[in-house]
């Protein structure tokens, strides 16, 4: 009788996880017990179209906010915070930021909204510089500057002064030639017909109404190929030169920023970086604790309040340390372990934590491979093939071989394999920059 364990051991988790009402996400057999793989971790999120309730306003749906004690604590806190004496009756003079958004808000980024905003009112007062806000991925960058134009939007229709006008944009394909560089510079204020020099386009951009201009993603702009290197020092030209007459805010990735720093002396040019992190424990438990109160989780089966406080406490330290202060993938982890009865409250298993031996088991050009894709934001087969200079073919073997694994999300396209577009799994942004620091592959 030919008995094989592997397929036994996943039969019987399947069966536990039916009897315990739990999600139908069955662990490989290759993780070990009390882990989950991170191919797992990469099946649970993203889905492009969640069905259930749960997973939808766990793993989906931003923040609930809680208006009345967020935004008048957030006040205190601004006054408390030391760079903000004065530039807290300065903002205040300009916006309102009880306005936010009504279905969401910021945990823990009260300082930084104060030093973009702030930045934004010297370029009011004629003293406009380059503004960046960088983070490592997965911390929230592209959701705080989404925030910020929301909330400069809502301003806008408030006063009663002359509107001044705000674009948020990524542009998604590096430039490879001075040209693209004009081109995508000239959309921002919808020129179709951009000049050809750059003398022309920064004259051209200069006669355009005011505007605050947010791009994001800038590290999917730094592409190693052959051009790359002068559309840059285009695209930087002429933000320089335009910075008076428009605001220029630029979001990045941290490793991205410093590797344009010792590059291209990035910094030389932009006069204020604004930082984000992965959430510190006590802004990690805000967040854990504005997530499951908004699926009504249960950590304990009992109704006493203090051991409930004290098994979330413990819930949110052991979180914290498995995912380094990554909110999306602890709300995964989270989404895994919930057990399901529509008899019973909505309760939760022990969790079961990342295992990364599938991680530890890259080689080198594996852990190239990985980095390229981190510093790049993404790279399609032909992009990677140019970069380590091997065939198309190769390239598509490594980047689906690390499809396999979950340790990259696979786009394809149905024209061309060629153009099939790898990202780094979002949930495991953390915990591979991590991995790639620790063996040389990405440098502080």
């Amino acid at each position: 009788m030919d008995v094989q364990l592997p397929q036994i051991t996943q039969a019987w988790t399947k069966l536990k996880a039916l009897l315990m009402g739990q999600p139908a996400i069955i662990a490989d057999a290759e993780s070990a017990e009390g882990k989950l793989s991170l191919k797992d971790i990469a099946r649970i999120y993203p889905h492009h179209h969640p069905k259930a309730t749960v997973e939808k306003t766990l793993l989906y749906n931003p923040i609930k906010a809680d208006l009345a004690i967020n935004y008048h604590a957030a006040d205190k806190d601004v006054a408390a915070l030391p760079e903000a004496k004065n530039a807290k009756h300065r903002i205040k003079q300009q916006v309102d930021i009880s306005t936010l958004s009504e279905h969401t808000r910021f945990i823990g980024r009260e300082h930084q909204f104060i030093q973009l905003t702030d930045s934004v009112t010297r370029w009011q007062q004629n003293k406009g510089e380059l503004t960046a806000v960088t983070g490592p991925a997965g911390s929230g960058v592209s959701s705080f500057l989404n925030q910020f134009h929301h909330w400069f939007l809502t301003q806008q229709a408030t006063r009663q002064t002359e509107a001044v006008h705000i674009t948020y944009l990524s542009f998604y394909h590096a430039a490879l030639t001075t040209k693209e560089t004009i081109a995508n510079l000239c959309y921002c204020f919808n020129i179709n017909d951009a000049p050809a020099s750059i003398t022309a386009a920064i004259a051209l951009i200069n006669k355009q109404p005011a505007h605050v201009i947010i791009i994001d993603d800038l590290h999917k702009l730094m592409l190693r190929m052959m051009g790359n290197y002068q559309a840059l020092v285009t695209f930087a030209t002429i933000l320089m030169e335009t910075r008076q007459r428009h605001c220029w805010v630029l979001g990045c990735e941290t490793y991205v920023w410093h590797r344009l720093s010792s590059q291209y002396a990035i910094t030389n040019f932009v006069k204020f970086v604004i930082k984000l992190d992965y959430f510190g424990l006590s802004e990690f438990r805000d967040v854990i604790q504005s997530r499951i109160a908004q699926i009504g989780l249960h950590i304990t089966d009992n109704q006493d309040d203090d051991a409930e406080k004290l098994a979330f406490e413990q819930l949110t330290k052991q979180l914290h340390q498995a995912t380094g202060g990554h909110s999306k993938l602890a709300c995964v982890l989270i989404f895994h372990a919930l057990i399901q009865d529509d008899n019973h409250p909505l309760t939760i298993a022990p969790l079961c934590l990342p295992d990364l031996t599938s991680l530890k088991q890259c080689s080198d050009d594996d852990l190239f491979s990985l980095a390229e894709l981190y510093v790049h934001g993404g790279l399609r087969i032909f992009q990677h093939a140019e970069i380590f200079a091997c065939s198309i073919e190769q390239s598509a073997l490594k980047l689906e071989y690390l499809c396999r694994q979950g340790l990259i999300k696979a786009h394809y396209s149905k024209q061309d394999f060629a153009q099939h577009y790898y990202v780094i799994t979002p949930t495991l942004t953390r915990l591979i920059a991590s991995h790639l620091v620790n063996h040389n592959k990405l440098y502080l």
